[in-house]
């Protein structure tokens, strides 16, 4: 028989064990995303063709941006039935980890549909049905997000509103929104020029930063649907003709905004000027397929969160076009100005937007700049320097290669004599630099070296004895380092302000003499 101090022992370790179990129960809030994108809808629809990237684009933005760990990110395209509910399955095997109201559902489908079934190839799923299953999903939040035609018309879903939700990435409200591309009777649109379809572009243009209208580097899902439902109105009132409403369904509470992203993860961030009625199309380079697209605001200035990488931007204002080209690293933010971009005709804006690999090539970033300049400083043997400097440098974003030479002018008075010093000099050095917008910061090391004169002339009463003028050379050599700023005048023209020192050996009466010194400088330049 068990004595009542082991029963009290194993009491004991049973709250131990229900304390663990409680306490996996109270994992980390989680968000669950699938995303399914089929071209294929019944026999007698014709295909989509960008129904699998806008799938794929969302889960992208949702991982990188949106809280969606990459494992719990399910991507499906061309599913059929059960494909898509085993999917479901699989979210809800994960949810079941964790408490629901914890738990936020995103669901996302791009496809042909009706205003009562999605079309899965020759499948087609009741909304009904699929609300259902995505109800077995133990979720305190449930977003469910269709681009898909509420009409037995082609892809191209009448509109509330855009409506007041305002979440925190931890849920804080409960319930469900079905974001619809179009209203009931509708076609949901897609664009040849965008590569993909007008409402989830605009959506994820949204979520990239650009319906992040307060500016706290979070995108609710008011901000989002609010933003894609005015520009999904533009593109298609302005490209076909045909207006698609998109439409918001919801039972929601909430004790918090609902926030879908948070703009400040450390991916690239790209500004665009502010400017009223121009039309900004971003491109990842060397693709076929608009990343974002924007209209320009008076306000404020419109930023994106984008991947590192090269992208090309386009620009549209009434009868005028241009084009910029830019790179950025990963956690790095450019802000573009007017100086970036360089003037195309609409034509040739026109036709990168239907194919970017038969686009003229952006400008490519100029590699060779010359500079000229004039330095004033002090050394520890005559005081005051100054002279003037060129410089040539072979850059590339991070690293230049620099080229240069100068003169050096100084003297100074003794006792009985003055003496003056001319130097001309070659340099060479290395450089490490780092750019933040139109200003960037330069760093290096190097060497130079060059040809001393010495003249002193005889001063007081060595002059009135008659003594002559002496005139000597050495060769003086020596290392330097540098540190500048530099400020982009235009595309092509810029400004810098350095401070360099260094030490210059030569041999002096038969011994090896190092004067140290130190000069800034300013100097003007041009890119080519």
């Amino acid at each position: 028989m068990t004595s009542r101090p082991l029963r009290r022992v194993a009491a004991a370790l049973a709250a131990i064990g229900l304390a663990c179990v409680s306490a996996d129960a109270l994992a980390e809030p989680v968000r669950i995303l699938v995303s399914a994108g089929n071209k294929l809808g019944l026999p007698a629809e014709r295909p989509l063709k960008f129904a699998d990237n806008d799938a794929k684009r969302v889960r992208d933005v949702m991982v990188s941006l949106g809280g969606v760990r990459s494992e719990h990110a399910f991507f499906l395209n061309e599913p059929n039935r059960g494909a898509l509910f085993a999917a479901i399955d699989r979210a809800k095997a994960e949810a079941q980890r964790h408490r629901a109201e914890e738990v936020t559902l995103v669901f996302y489908f791009s496809g042909h549909g009706d205003r009562d079934a999605l079309h899965l190839g020759a499948d087609r799923v009741l909304v009904s049905e699929l609300s259902s299953k995505l109800a077995e999903v133990p979720a305190g939040l449930r977003i469910a997000v269709t681009d898909a035609c509420r009409a037995t018309r082609e892809k191209g879903f009448t509109a509330d509103e855009p409506f007041s939700i305002s979440a925190t990435m931890i849920p804080q409200a409960s319930g469900q929104v079905w974001l619809h591309a179009s209203s009931d009777g509708e076609a949901a649109q897609e664009s040849d020029e965008l590569q993909g379809a007008i409402f989830t572009h605009a959506w994820l243009s949204g979520l990239r930063g650009a319906a992040d209208t307060n500016g706290d580097a979070r995108v609710t899902l008011d901000e989002s649907f609010a933003f894609a439902h005015s520009q999904t109105l533009i593109r298609s009132a302005k490209s076909s003709g045909v207006m698609q409403k998109p439409e918001a369904v919801m039972t929601l509470r909430e004790a918090a905004p609902v926030v879908l992203t948070q703009t400040s993860a450390r991916v690239a961030s790209v500004t665009l000027p502010r400017a009223r009625d121009t039309h900004f199309l971003v491109y990842s380079a060397g693709a076929k397929s608009v990343l974002s697209e924007l209209w320009g605001s008076p306000d404020r200035a419109l930023t994106l969160r984008v991947p590192p990488g090269r992208y090309v931007v386009h620009r549209r204002a009434g009868a005028a076009g241009s084009v910029a080209q830019i790179a950025i690293a990963e956690g790095e933010s450019r802000r573009l100005e007017e100086r970036d971009f360089t003037a195309s005709s609409l034509e040739v804006v026109a036709r990168k937007g239907d194919d970017p690999d038969r686009a003229e090539p952006a400008p490519a970033a100029p590699r060779h700049e010359l500079s000229a300049g004039y330095d004033a400083g002090v050394n520890a043997r005559t005081g005051f320097v100054h002279g003037p400097r060129a410089t040539y440098a072979h850059a590339w974003r991070w690293l230049a290669l620099t080229v240069g030479g100068g003169a050096e002018l100084t003297g100074r008075s003794l006792a009985d004599k003055d003496e003056s010093l001319v130097g001309g000099y070659g340099r060479a050095g290395v450089e490490l630099r780092l750019p933040a917008g139109a200003f960037t910061f330069r760093a290096g090391a190097g060497g130079r070296a060059g040809l001393v004169v010495q003249t002193v002339a005889p001063t007081g009463a060595a002059a009135a004895s008659g003594a002559a003028s002496e005139t000597k050379s050495a060769f003086a050599f020596g290392p330097e380092v540098v540190v500048a700023g530099r400020l982009a005048l235009s595309r092509a023209w810029f400004a810098d302000l350095s401070a360099t020192g260094g030490v210059s050996f030569l041999r002096e009466e038969g011994a090896l003499t190092g004067i140290s010194g130190a000069v800034g400088a300013l100097a003007l330049g041009a890119r080519f």
